[in-house]
Parts: structure tokens; C-alpha cells; sequence
């Protein structure tokens, strides 16, 4: 059964029950009342036809006349005649003797007692004796005064009630049926939107502009259900992050172990000379060394991943002054000026890696750049940030490389990177030393005419930051 159909039942039941108890005890209650009412008025009509018998007996003694049976009962006729119209009956005794009527009446004696006590022979009637005033105590007054008019209205009353449960049930059926399914609504927009989501389309949203509970709800689900979708890409990020680099890494180890194998064979099956010895020694050699820098390559990659830094204050001219002098002789060799500019002092960060990182920027400005062109190292403030800058005036890459260029094995150029031993390494170190340093890596490229890469820092002057 579903939950929507246990509230209909359950709300259904309830009113209704409740309904009918209410009802019940209202007319318990206007039944108790009525009959209370009707009580009251026979009691003031007998009290008040004693009293007028009563008063008729004294002018008829007054006058000298005797009180015989047949005077009693015409007395007691005069007013049985007239009330009997108003559905009242009356009756006269005379110790155990029955006056008036002188016939057998509806009612005898032997159903009443005395004083003004009803007793019900008749459950239609109500029925009260009382004896008159002295000096006729010996005279018994029973009043019997039809009341079939209220049952009637009663059992018309409780045949009402019948017809409208009869009414009602359905009519209220319909409405919480309807007002329920209303209610209900955001549950089954949020478990068909679960649904969906558990399914694998994790785009979908709950569409619920209510501002109850289950507007609060459908707001936190549809929060949780951004968080999921935005895990779920990064986990999938990740995935095929990793996977592209287990598939760049074997095509990297692949082509210097071939190489590495076919000279091995070449020196150990082959007569040769001592120059072609060298000549193959030289190759394993410079792949050996290849596969060296792949390794610690990976194995900075790692550390930066699992290892926070401890920051200190760099001094800049220090800094590219350690630059300037590992990268000389590469710069002498490819013909390429090299031009350090800065105008800030000291920034905040691990010396070692921004190194590491900036010999990397340079190195990859040398391959890219020609003969004759330049290549700029630039500390300076913009924005309260204290920026170091690599600029190169060579090649440049277009705009889809650029998106790719700071990816683990990601070679722009393959020809050339094999030349110069490069494994496609170089700025995804790069990119994990920016984010070590919880700072901001740009690059701006232009194909023909050169590459900029800029790292964000914080100044030195600034406080510096917990990692």
C-alpha cells in the first residue's frame, strides 16, 4: 500500500469517526435536553391543573355542596375534556377507586407512586401522579402527557444523520483524495527525480518552488544532488586523468626500452667496431638518462600531492640570479638572450620548487624560441599579487593546446619534445607546485609569436598563508 493511500484511509477513518461521535453525543445531549424541557412543562401543567381542581372544590364546598363521587368526576372531566385535545390524559383517584374516567383508562394507579415521580409504562409518554392539597389529600391526580411527536422527530433526526454518513463519506472521499494527491505531489517529484538520478542522469533537479517543508527539502535535495553530480565528474575527471597517464607513461617507457633493447643486442650479437660501440653506448646512455628523468619526474609529482609546504620568505634576486646561472649554458648554446627585470623584493613560497619551477618555464621557453630571440624572467606587483613571469618570443601553441599543456605527458609538439629528451612532464610539475602554493598558474599564447606563463603569489609584506 502506498503512503499517499494510507493517509486517505487513515485521515477518512478518523473524520469520520469522529464525525460520528460528535454527532451522536449532539444528539444525545438535544435528546436529554428536549426530554428535561418536556419534564419540566408536564410538571408545571400537572402542578397547575391541581391547583385549579383544587380551587373548584373550595367554591363548591363553599356553597354548601357536598363532594360526591359523580361532583369529583365531573370536575375532573371538564378538565380532562379540554386537555385531551393537547394529547394529556388525566385521571382522578379516590384512595384505591378510580373517579374519573369512570371507564378503564389507558393507565391505572398501580403504575404510579406518590409525589411527582414519572414512571415510564409507556416509553412514548411521560406520566406523573401527585395528590391535591389538603383538606382533599386523599384525591390522586395521574397525568399522562403524549410525547410520540418527539420520538418521531428523533428517529427523523437519526434517519438524517444515516443519509448525510451516506453523503458525506463519498463527498470527503473525493476531497482528501484530491487534497492528499496535492500534498503528495513533492514525494513523487522527489522520487521520480531519485529515480533518475540513481539511473545515472545526475543533471536532474527537483522542480519545486514551495516554500513548506518540502520546498526546504527539495532545496537540500537538490544541493545534494550538485554535490553528487559535481563528485561524480571529478571522480570521473580523475579517471580518465589517471588513465591517460598510465597510457602516455607506457608509451613513454615503450619507445626507450625498444631502443634500449635494440642497441643492447646490436653491441652483445654484432662484430663491430669500437666507434659503433660508442655510438650505441651513447644512445643507451641518453636513453637511460631519459628514463631517469621520467622517474623523478613522477616522484616530484607525487611528493607535491602528499606533502605540505612549510613557506618562507624567497628572496627574488637570489632567486633568478640561481636561475640565471643553471640555465646559461643552454642559452649560450641556442643563441638566445636572456633578460631578468624585478621590482618587488621578497614573495612568500618553498625556494626549492619555485626553482624547480621556473627552470622548467625557462627550459621550455629555450626549445620553443629560435636563434636570436629573447626570453624574459619578470617579478612585479599587479593587484596586490606579487606575479613571476616567463615570456618567450618563439612559437607559441594555438588555443586547444593551451587548454591541455599543463596535462601529465601532454606534448604539444612530439618531434621536438623527443629531441630534447622531454617526457611531457615539465608544466604539469609546474601546475602542482602552483597549487602547493595555493596560488594562481595563467598562460597566455599566441601561435607565431610567442608564450607567456605567469604564477600568482602572495607579497612578501602580506601575511602569510596556512597550508
Amino acid at each position: 500500500m502506498r503512503f499517499w493511500h494510507k493517509i486517505l484511509l487513515s485521515v477518512l477513518a478518523l473524520f469520520i469517526a469522529a464525525l460520528d461521535v460528535s454527532v451522536i453525543m449532539v444528539m444525545k445531549k438535544s435528546w436529554q435536553l428536549n426530554m428535561d424541557s418536556e419534564m419540566q412543562r408536564a410538571s408545571s401543567e400537572q402542578l397547575l391543573i391541581a391547583n385549579n381542581i383544587y380551587e373548584n372544590l373550595n367554591s363548591i364546598q363553599a356553597r354548601g355542596t357536598a363532594l360526591t363521587p359523580i361532583l369529583l368526576a365531573s370536575v375532573s372531566e371538564s378538565y380532562g375534556d379540554y386537555y385531551r385535545k393537547q394529547g394529556i390524559y388525566l385521571q382522578l383517584w379516590e384512595n384505591d377507586r378510580m373517579i374519573y374516567p369512570p371507564q378503564k383508562g389507558q393507565f391505572g394507579k398501580s403504575n404510579f407512586g406518590k409525589g411527582d415521580q414519572p414512571v415510564s409504562s409507556d416509553e412514548r409518554s411521560i406520566q406523573l401522579s401527585t395528590q391535591l392539597p389538603a383538606p382533599y389529600q386523599h384525591l390522586l391526580l395521574v397525568y399522562q402527557r403524549d410525547i410520540s411527536e418527539l420520538f418521531n422527530k428523533q428517529q427523523e433526526l437519526n434517519r438524517f444523520f444515516v443519509m448525510i454518513n451516506w453523503v458525506v463519506g463519498p463527498v470527503l472521499l473525493l476531497l482528501l483524495y484530491l487534497l492528499i494527491r496535492h500534498l503528495s505531489k513533492p514525494l513523487k517529484l522527489l522520487s521520480e527525480t531519485s529515480k533518475t538520478i540513481a539511473e545515472g542522469d545526475y543533471t536532474k533537479r527537483v522542480q519545486l518552488r514551495s516554500k513548506d517543508e518540502f520546498g526546504e527539502l527539495a532545496l537540500n535535495f537538490n544541493r545534494m544532488a550538485e554535490a553528487v553530480e559535481q563528485r561524480v565528474t571529478e571522480l570521473s575527471d580523475m579517471a580518465e586523468e589517471k588513465q591517460r597517464m598510465v597510457d602516455n607513461l607506457a608509451h613513454e617507457l615503450r619507445t626507450p626500452l625498444t631502443s634500449m633493447q635494440g642497441f643492447a643486442e646490436f653491441l652483445t650479437t654484432a662484430n663491430i667496431g669500437q666507434e659503433e660501440q660508442q655510438t650505441a653506448g651513447g644512445y643507451i646512455l641518453s636513453e637511460t638518462l631519459r628514463l631517469k628523468n621520467l622517474a623523478f619526474k613522477l616522484l616530484d609529482l607525487s611528493v607535491l600531492r602528499h606533502q605540505p609546504l612549510a613557506l618562507q620568505q624567497v628572496d627574488i634576486s637570489e632567486l633568478f640570479q640561481a636561475i640565471q646561472q643553471t640555465e646559461r649554458p643552454k642559452l649560450t648554446d641556442s643563441g638566445i638572450r636572456f633578460h631578468v627585470q624585478h621590482t618587488i623584493s621578497n614573495v612568500w613560497g618553498d625556494p626549492d620548487l619555485l626553482a624547480t619551477l621556473l627552470v622548467n618555464l625557462v627550459e621550455n621557453a629555450i626549445h620553443a624560441s629560435k636563434q636570436g630571440s629573447e626570453i624574459h624572467m619578470l617579478a612585479y606587483e599587479l593587484d596586490g599579487e606579487a606575479v613571476l613571469e616567463i615570456r618567450d618570443t618563439g612559437t607559441g601553441i594555438t588555443a586547444e593546446m593551451a587548454k591541455r599543456v599543463f596535462e601529465p605527458f601532454y606534448r604539444g609538439d612530439q618531434a621536438r619534445s623527443r629531441e630534447y629528451g622531454g617526457a611531457g612532464l615539465g608544466l604539469s610539475l609546474c601546475r602542482q607546485i602552483a597549487e602547493a602554493h595555493k596560488a594562481r598558474l595563467s598562460l597566455n599564447s599566441v601561435l607565431g609569436e610567442g608564450t607567456s606563463i605567469r604564477l600568482f603569489l602572495q607579497l612578501y609584506n602580506n601575511c602569510p598563508p596556512t597550508l
